[in-house]
């Protein structure tokens, strides 16, 4: 079964389609940690639990050797640490002034920005044009922003704009919800929209 994420799924549904892999070896339980950092600790749980059920596999856990869940558990931690090394937030190194220069760059306002910054956007609904402008003036790469646009929304630390609307954690809205409701003049909404064509 292969695991297209066009959502944030659900740690269930996650669980489920783990399970339905034809394996559930390593490959698998990396590229679904990879996917679904999120759920990380619950998949290492299902990958152990299904271990347990295979057939084959009819030892008890004391008869585990303990230098083998050491190295299990250490996979894991780099597993991890490789994603997070690997999803590199490219806003961190801007402070409030080139934040607001980035916005202006762009032709957007700050609040559109934010959402951008804050992944309160969904990725899969940003135009591939839009990325690549972002990714050229931030001087990194589109699969980079792609790949950190792709994780799940936050209030991600960086630099705190006045603005009319509260931060808060929500549900992510499209990109045409965003430039709809971003402060946006009518220009900078056809400019955006335009990149969706």
């Amino acid at each position: 079964m292969s695991t297209t994420k066009p959502f944030a799924a659900d740690e269930e549904s996650v669980l489920m389609a783990f399970s339905m892999e034809p394996s559930q070896g390593r490959e698998t339980l990396e590229r679904y940690i990879r996917e679904y950092p999120q759920h990380a600790t619950a998949l290492v749980d299902c990958s152990i639990d299904l271990l347990h059920e295979l057939p084959a596999a009819d030892v008890s856990a004391t008869e585990v050797p303990d230098s083998l869940v050491d190295t299990a558990w250490q996979r894991f931690e780099r597993a991890v640490q490789q994603h997070d090394a690997e999803v590199a937030n490219p806003f961190a190194k801007l402070n409030t002034s080139s934040f607001k220069s980035l916005a202006r760059s762009l032709d957007v306002s700050n609040l559109f920005l934010m959402r951008v910054r804050d992944r309160a956007i969904r990725a899969t609904t940003i135009p591939s044009r839009f990325i690549e402008n972002l990714a050229s003036e931030l001087g990194t790469t589109v699969q980079a922003v792609g790949a950190y646009l792709q994780g799940p929304p936050g209030m991600v630390s960086g630099p705190a704009l006045r603005s009319s609307v509260k931060p808060s954690i929500g549900e992510q809205i499209t990109f045409d919800q965003a430039v709809a409701t971003s402060q946006l003049t009518p220009e900078q909404q056809a400019t955006l929209k335009a990149l969706s064509d």
